[in-house]
């Protein structure tokens, strides 16, 4: 009895340390485990959006867009992040520095987000990003792999190269072709064709103006559109200088200037007549009006030297009429029946009009008298506009006018020169912002 129940003590007390011992083996081994940081993937630098402040071709871009990128770097446990630093950027496969760049970084969740804005991108081609490998560092040393972003973009800043051609296609009608070494964006009233490379339209009568040809990118050639073969509509304009007949000159829509040769003389000559004739439309298509300024004044009328026709102070025809080739004074110009405003000799000494006083030798040297108002307007207005310009000595071109707007610096200073052109509607606009750049100057190119 007494050897058992040794036996059983030395039994429990036996068994009572073996559980003490597992059980300290298996909260030391759970604490060493809980410990353990395991992280099998390497950084990833994601290609998230590219915006591009061309917004009709977004595929392209020059010089003046902002090009606007986001990247995304994927791992939550960064040990060390260059990708700002780090990054290149490349046009096709080289590499460039652009003019101007910002990144803005910020964390959410397990992404860090770039932005890249790129602004004044001067070189030429696709654009790109490049993030070497080793940009970033996890807690692990793993690293990103390199990688390269195609934008999608193609940046351009190559003008396109054109050329212009005219062909005549019968009845008197022009067709006009602008065409391109590239794709170029589309012009209104223009026909687009050939892989949008080539422009085309067709005209009835002469004109001469500026026309810019612009690429997907933006940039900008600027060629002179032509027309000088069309003979659907013809005008001719003229002016007859102070002085006699041979002081006449005349355009025929191609921007010429009427008075040129006369003020190249002496600027201080004055235009006393103009003269109107065109052909392929109606007589009273072309209306115009004019101010002229007399030595006599209001009530005496004044007698051309040279076609014995009149003319009266003030507005001619009157303020609200226009003359045209129905109703106007018509003269004999090389066999063609032309409207006449205004006459010859109202600055010549010793002119008295129909009853008025003699213009004195003192007065007439000074060249004072003359047409100083022009309003010309198209009975219709839908297809086709008017486009005009004078020039005043000791002041220069004015502002061009069109379509019945009065051009006039005083009514008593007269006009020395000036030019129009009967233009298609939706080519209105390039011819008077090229006129535009003359204003206040003496140029007569």
């Amino acid at each position: 009895m007494k050897k058992l129940t040794v036996f059983l003590c030395i039994f429990f007390t036996i068994s009572f340390l073996c559980v003490n011992s597992y059980a300290k083996y298996v909260i030391e081994n759970m604490s060493l485990l809980a410990n353990i940081n395991i992280d099998g993937k390497i950084p990833k630098i994601e290609f998230l959006s590219v915006n591009n402040t061309n917004k009709s071709h977004i595929d392209y871009a020059n010089k003046t867009h902002t090009i606007t990128i986001q990247l995304g770097v994927k791992e939550k446990n960064i040990k060390e992040d260059n990708t700002e630093e780090s990054m290149k950027f490349l046009l096709d496969d080289t590499e460039f520095v652009p003019e101007s760049k910002q990144i803005s970084k910020r964390k959410s969740g397990e992404y860090v987000y770039y932005t890249i804005t790129l602004t004044g991108i001067s070189g030429n081609g696709r654009l790109k990003l490049r993030v070497p490998k080793g940009s970033v560092i996890d807690n692990a040393n793993q690293v990103n792999e390199e990688a390269v972003f195609d934008t999608g973009i193609n940046i351009d800043n190559i003008a396109p190269v054109v050329n212009f051609t005219q062909e005549e296609i019968g009845g008197g009608i022009v067709n006009a072709k602008i065409k391109a070494n590239e794709r170029i964006i589309e012009v209104n009233s223009w026909n687009i064709s050939e892989g949008s490379t080539a422009l085309r339209k067709k005209f009835s009568c002469n004109v001469l103006y500026p026309f810019s040809v612009t690429d997907l990118a933006g940039n900008s050639t600027q060629i002179d559109v032509k027309i000088d073969k069309a003979t659907k509509i013809k005008i001719r304009y003229g002016s007859i200088s102070e002085g006699t007949v041979n002081n006449s000159q005349f355009g025929t829509g191609l921007n010429e200037i009427v008075g040129k040769d006369a003020i190249k003389e002496n600027s201080a000559l004055k235009i006393e007549a103009i003269t109107m004739y065109w052909e392929g439309l109606d007589d009273d298509f072309i209306q115009t009006k004019c101010f002229i300024n007399t030595y006599w004044g209001a009530g005496i009328q004044g007698a051309c030297y040279t076609y014995g026709t009149r003319y009266n102070y003030g507005y001619n025809p009157s303020e609200n009429e226009y003359a045209t080739l129905a109703n106007g004074n018509k003269i004999n110009l090389d066999g063609k029946l032309t409207l006449l405003l205004g006459g010859t000799g109202m600055n010549r000494e010793g002119n008295s009009g129909i009853g008025g006083e003699s213009i004195p030798k003192e007065i007439a040297n000074k060249h004072p008298f003359g047409i100083s108002a022009l309003s010309i307007k198209l009975r219709d207005e839908s297809e086709y506009s008017i486009v005009y310009q004078a020039w005043i000595d000791g002041v220069g071109w004015l502002e061009p006018m069109s379509d019945g707007e009065e051009t006039t610096y005083k009514h008593d200073k007269p006009i020395g020169a000036y030019r129009m052109s009967l233009i298609p509607k939706t080519e209105k606009e390039y011819l008077i912002e090229s006129w535009k750049k003359d204003v206040g100057t003496n140029n007569m190119n």
